[in-house]
């Protein structure tokens, strides 16, 4: 099953905007509008989420 996914918050909770008449989606979490969203499988939505969890608490080890 392929996921969408918000490029800006990387929400799942993506939905058609103006019921598919415009090509554009809507985010539901973050408000994002627009043409270009991820399209996914469940496991490389979970790669995506746990590398951008690595990234993060290698940013606050800087600090």
């Amino acid at each position: 099953m392929k996921l969408l996914v918000c490029p800006v918050c990387r929400s799942k909770d993506v939905e058609l905007d103006s019921g598919g008449y415009t090509g554009k989606y809507r985010c539901k979490s973050c408000g994002y509008t627009g043409s270009f969203v991820l399209e996914m499988d469940e496991s490389a939505y979970k790669e995506l989420y746990e590398g951008e969890e690595i990234v993060k608490d290698a940013e606050k080890k800087k600090d």
